[in-house]
């Protein structure tokens, strides 16, 4: 059984990538609007445009955008890990890895570690597994 943390459980979001981004995107076009429509009335300028483009745009809440962004990040967090095992089975050395996610090598070796980590506890991940740890490799040395 779970830790009950006192929190509402979070809703699963099956959206794809596109749709999340589109979340975010109409987020920021309703705060960016919303800008310009303090800071024109502020100054002084009629802001009835404005005020129609914002209208106009789907309603996107702070909590909607906010899930839609963790979504993102556990969608980028996973293509992140394939990629390294890519990188690394192309032959790329760590420092060449964590330079290109701008971190050290160490830091990229220790996050590959923990979602290897991750995949050994994943009993569907099996048949992967050898194949990571092969492109894992040696700790760097520092």
């Amino acid at each position: 059984m779970g830790v009950d943390s006192g929190q509402p459980p979070v809703p699963t979001d099956d959206r794809g990538l596109d749709e999340l981004l589109g979340v975010l995107r109409v987020s920021d076009q309703r705060e960016l609007y919303e800008r310009e429509i303090q800071e024109g009335r502020e100054a002084g300028h009629p802001v009835s445009v404005l005020v129609k483009a914002l209208g106009d745009l789907p309603g996107v809440t702070g909590l909607e955008a906010l899930r839609a962004s963790r979504r993102v990040v556990e969608l980028l967090t996973g293509a992140r890990w394939h990629m390294i095992r890519q990188a690394r089975e192309e032959g790329s050395s760590w420092s060449q890895v964590g330079g290109a996610m701008g971190t050290s090598k160490q830091a990229a070796y220790d996050f590959y570690q923990r979602k290897l980590d991750q995949q050994d506890a994943s009993p569907a991940e099996a048949d992967s597994t050898a194949r990571s740890r092969a492109a894992q490799g040696p700790t760097p040395n520092d």
